[in-house]
């Protein structure tokens, strides 16, 4: 997608969100660079969301320039502010000299409650802007989109990418652009002198994200492949000093968010239909969020194929073990250490989704 910096400069207060945090970066680069600013010049300050309050930005950026013909503040990680604290600053009234660049940033997952704050907010605060007359840039691309980026991004560096090592690569950095973008970096260094990125480069140096850890644990699960699943719960865990914190804010909420699109993803298998094609009988019993139609093709693949491996009911029973394990971390039910608790959550997981083996028939039995 295509970002004027000079567009942006024609305004007194701009947001940039999406998703792209690269690009959300690029943007802020080219926005200095258009200017003619560094990062150490005295009419330029960074704050955080949840360092300074709305009123300082408004007050700080609305300071007459010293040595420069704009004042420029930058919020970074705008949403760990409620925009509540926004009651009382009016944006329009900032200067001809002013430039406010309000930064969405990603922020960690919280769970269902904090993810709608967030968006709240951040519909709030673009409203804001653009009530004020100022610029909102949104940093988001479609899928078909992001592997065309990433592709052409490989070709300007004289690569190229085989079909399937350039959907593995979007796979395991969850169909983003800036997560590829990193990625992409560490492939044209490992693979040298050779103009081809394969599925084997891939698989051997990306580094996936949670969300494909999280998939790799519930197919492990299903197809009963116990030590990889265990394994891939320990990449999720990380080596965190708490690690119950990285499992009730981010491990159980990502687990409950698989199963949810699995359960969708049966319910379209037995209504003999997918999800592109579902009828309105079958979309109405999806929730709003997540909802496996809006998944992308490359995320919806490995849903619907272990959906075929489960039944309603056992996918049910899985969520209850959720909601138990949930319990146990935050004391409501007896249990041991974090990882001792997780790891039974697998275990008890497998012994549901796992394929029932068949004993061998003795002859003449």
């Amino acid at each position: 997608m295509s970002f004027s910096a000079e567009k942006v400069l024609k305004k007194r207060v701009v947001l940039l969100g999406g998703d792209e945090e690269q690009l959300r970066r690029r943007a802020l680069t080219e926005i200095f660079s258009a200017l003619g600013v560094q990062k150490d010049d005295f009419d330029l300050e960074f704050t955080t969301g949840d360092a300074t309050r709305p009123v300082d930005w408004h007050a700080s950026a609305g300071t007459a320039p010293f040595m420069a013909e704009r004042r420029i503040v930058v919020v970074r990680s705008l949403l760990r502010r409620d925009f509540d604290d926004m009651q009382g600053v009016n944006l329009a009234t900032l200067p001809e000299t002013a430039l406010l660049i309000l930064v969405a940033d990603d922020e960690a997952p919280g769970g269902d409650e904090k993810s709608r704050k967030v968006s709240t907010w951040r519909t709030k605060y673009q409203k804001a802007v653009r009530d004020a007359g100022g610029h909102v840039e949104d940093f988001s691309i479609e899928a078909k989109a992001a592997k065309e980026t990433i592709k052409a991004e490989a070709v300007k560096l004289g690569k190229k990418f085989s079909p399937s090592a350039l959907d593995l690569l979007m796979e395991m950095t969850g169909g983003s652009v800036s997560k590829a973008l990193d990625e992409l970096d560490k492939l044209i260094t490992f693979t040298g002198n050779n103009e081809q990125i394969s599925e084997s480069n891939v698989r051997e140096i990306v580094v996936p994200s949670r969300e494909w850890n999280v998939f790799k644990m519930i197919d492990a699960i299903v197809s009963g492949a116990v030590p990889e699943a265990l394994r891939q719960l320990r990449v999720l865990v990380g080596s965190q000093p708490k690690p119950e914190d990285s499992a009730i804010g981010r491990v159980l909420p990502m687990v409950s968010r698989a199963l949810r699109l699995i359960w969708q993803a049966r319910v379209c298998l037995d209504a003999n239909c997918t999800p592109s094609n579902a009828t309105e009988a079958v979309r109405a019993q999806f929730p709003e969020k997540p909802n496996i139609t809006a998944e992308q093709p490359y995320r919806q693949a490995p849903i619907m194929n272990a959906a075929k491996k489960v039944s309603l009911e056992r996918i049910a029973a899985c969520l209850q073990i959720l909601a138990d394990t949930d319990a146990r971390l935050k004391g409501a039910l007896p249990s041991f250490s974090t990882m001792d608790t997780l790891e039974r959550m697998v275990l008890d997981m497998s012994g549901i989704l796992a394929p029932v083996r068949q004993e061998p028939r003795v002859r003449g039995s």
